[in-house]
């Protein structure tokens, strides 16, 4: 009997330690009028303070659960930092900032518009302000540092979004060497020709002054990242330097028109350690490339 008091006592209290840490007292509204749902509370007194570097995992999706922005496709390791002044400050976002600690996590809603405007150049990222939508924005606060620890900061998650990647395309390399035989090499670069339509000139035919590419590009985790539209391919000038990405350039060097290609790039032969930002493609992405050379 005592037992099964102790069993129930035990239970209840059980249930209002859970029903405490899922209350929504962890909700609170900014001055401004954001209410902020806390998932993970820090007890962290770091917070945001002026020349501070700030350092989120911010991802945003749309009413579809589309996600429009991410730090996992845009920012170094999974990382967007931005310097703590006027732009950001002055913005609705500040609040959001100010209420938030290092290693919170929580979500809130805001307009595309302001979003875009609060942390990006609005007319860089080409946002359509006659059409705002609502967005859902899970944050994660990474860490508020002074300019010196930033630097340490930024070496350490280079240092490991480099180790991901070579263990990332490491990984499909041997794969596809196990898989595929007659594998084109050249540093780092994997291709393969899929098929070739003989009807097309060679690439290193004199009379051609272009080269033209119909292509896709996708992550090496499947994400798709870009295809050319259709029936419209991209021409580039054969002899104009810096016109191809140097993996492309090895590609349309040692293979022909009308061959079609599989390739995994790394980033070395892309976009190197900048990424691109528009292209949301993070830094150190190596990338699948489907091209057809016509």
């Amino acid at each position: 009997m005592y037992n099964s008091v102790k069993y129930y006592i035990g239970i209840i209290i059980f249930y209002l330690f859970f029903s405490c840490n899922s209350n929504p007292s962890s909700t609170i509204v900014t001055s401004n009028g954001y209410t902020l749902n806390y998932h993970t509370i820090s007890a962290d007194t770091n917070k945001v303070h002026s020349n501070c570097i700030v350092n989120l995992n911010i991802i945003a999706k749309d009413h579809n659960q589309k996600v429009v922005f991410s730090s996992n496709f845009t920012g170094l390791n999974g990382v967007s930092s931005f310097y703590y002044d006027s732009t950001v400050s002055k913005s609705p976002f500040n609040d959001i900032l100010l209420n938030s600690f290092f290693g919170d996590s929580l979500s809130f809603e805001m307009l595309s518009t302001t979003f875009y405007k609060s942390l990006f150049d609005r007319n860089f990222l080409n946002i359509d302000s006659s059409n705002p939508s609502l967005l859902n924005i899970h944050l994660k606060i990474l860490g508020y540092n002074s300019i010196k620890n930033q630097i340490s900061f930024h070496n350490k998650i280079d240092s490991f979004a480099q180790i991901k990647e070579n263990e990332l395309i490491n990984s499909k390399r041997k794969i596809w060497d196990t898989k595929y035989l007659n594998i084109f090499k050249s540093r780092g670069l994997y291709a393969i020709r899929i098929s070739s339509d003989e009807t097309f000139l060679t690439v290193n035919d004199s009379n051609q002054s272009h080269v033209i590419l119909d292509y896709s590009i996708h992550d090496l985790y499947g994400r798709k990242i870009y295809k050319t539209p259709f029936l419209k391919p991209e021409y580039y000038e054969k002899n104009k330097d810096g016109q191809l990405l140097d993996g492309f350039q090895i590609l349309t060097e040692n293979f022909n028109s009308g061959d079609s290609i599989i390739s995994i790039i790394p980033s070395d032969l892309l976009f190197g350690s900048k990424g691109s930002f528009v292209n949301q493609i993070p830094p150190y992405s190596s990338l699948k490339v489907n091209l057809k050379i016509k």
